[in-house]
């Protein structure tokens, strides 16, 4: 998000009140708090389950007025711990991004919620005090996080369905392209793998992020992530997969700044985060995977990094250029 279009949904009327209301794309909160994840939670789901959303932090209530975070609670947010929170929570992911910005001396920080492509997002596991309770799914109404009504619920298995009507066509038209006698098909929820003899199935890196597969003794996932196994020899068919190991040879936010040791003092990867930025780490490939709404860096990336000799103190002043890129 840029820092013009957030002003857009800040933008305050002639008495200093926000010109938007809460609506089915749009919730206003005044302080970010982890102890408050059952409810950010909620919306979350409600949001991927109709058309994405986003969560402004930093919106007084009654009169609701744009005057900042009050505390430091999102600057030192670890965003892999609202990952795992989510992931435990609810299922298929949601995926989500977050900024924040400073305008007017004012801070403001953002979760954006992508509308899910596997829909619908349930929740899995109930949360405390039940603000959410297993097996139930969420939407996003004007302004409101309800559970969903039945013709809500319809529309999303007549959407699936539409989509899975469209997938069989495209299926259909690459097979007539390639020659069914050219074609082997991967069972992925049985893991078979079925082919004529001699064919060739190759499994190239960017289908990592889509296809979990895992050749025993060859590379593993991070911890937590659903994979599929495929052990032993498939007579007929030659695999090829990626010569590198997610587990050794890729780092979270965190444990690459345990390695370079730019974390706070508790904990925190905001510096590291703002390093990232500073050297525009994302825009390079081969400087990270994205797996399951979170960036795993490369050994490559490290070592650029470490070739930089990034101090606590320099990372510091990085974090302050970081905070104040939005003014300029």
């Amino acid at each position: 998000m840029t820092e013009e279009k957030f002003k857009k949904l800040i933008e305050v009327k002639n008495d200093g009140r926000l010109k938007h209301r809460e609506s089915k794309k749009l919730e206003f909160k005044a302080n970010f708090n982890f102890n408050s994840m059952n409810q950010y939670s909620k919306t979350f789901a409600s949001f991927a389950n109709s058309s994405g959303g986003v969560i402004i932090f930093g919106i007084k209530d009654s009169p609701r007025e744009p005057i900042g975070m009050t505390n430091e609670n999102f600057e030192n947010i670890d965003a892999e711990q609202i990952s795992n929170f989510l992931n435990t929570h609810f299922a298929p992911e949601i995926r989500w991004e977050m900024y924040s910005f400073s305008i007017n001396e004012k801070k403001f920080g953002i979760f954006i919620i992508e509308e899910s492509k596997n829909k619908p997002v349930m929740c899995i596991k109930e949360t405390k005090k039940q603000v959410t309770n297993e097996g139930e799914i969420y939407y996003r109404y004007s302004g409101r996080s309800e559970k969903i009504k039945y013709a809500d619920l319809k529309n999303i298995f007549d959407e699936n369905k539409a989509i899975e009507q469209k997938k069989w066509m495209e299926h259909i038209e690459n097979i007539a392209k390639v020659g069914p006698q050219n074609i082997a098909l991967i069972d992925l929820l049985r893991g078979n793998i079925k082919n004529t003899k001699d064919k060739q199935i190759v499994i190239d890196k960017k289908l990592l992020k889509e296809i979990n597969l895992i050749q025993e003794g060859k590379f593993v996932e991070k911890d937590g992530a659903p994979a599929l196994k495929l052990i032993g020899d498939v007579e007929g068919v030659e695999t090829y997969t990626p010569d590198f190991n997610l587990q050794d040879d890729f780092y979270t936010t965190k444990e690459l700044g345990e390695k370079l040791n730019l974390l706070s003092d508790k904990g925190s990867t905001a510096y590291m985060t703002a390093v990232i930025w500073k050297y525009d780490i994302q825009s390079n490939s081969s400087y990270y995977q994205h797996k399951h709404n979170q960036k795993l860096y490369s050994k490559i990336c490290y070592e650029f990094l470490l070739s930089k000799e990034i101090d606590l103190d320099k990372a510091k002043e990085i974090h302050k250029e970081y905070l104040l890129r939005d003014k300029t």
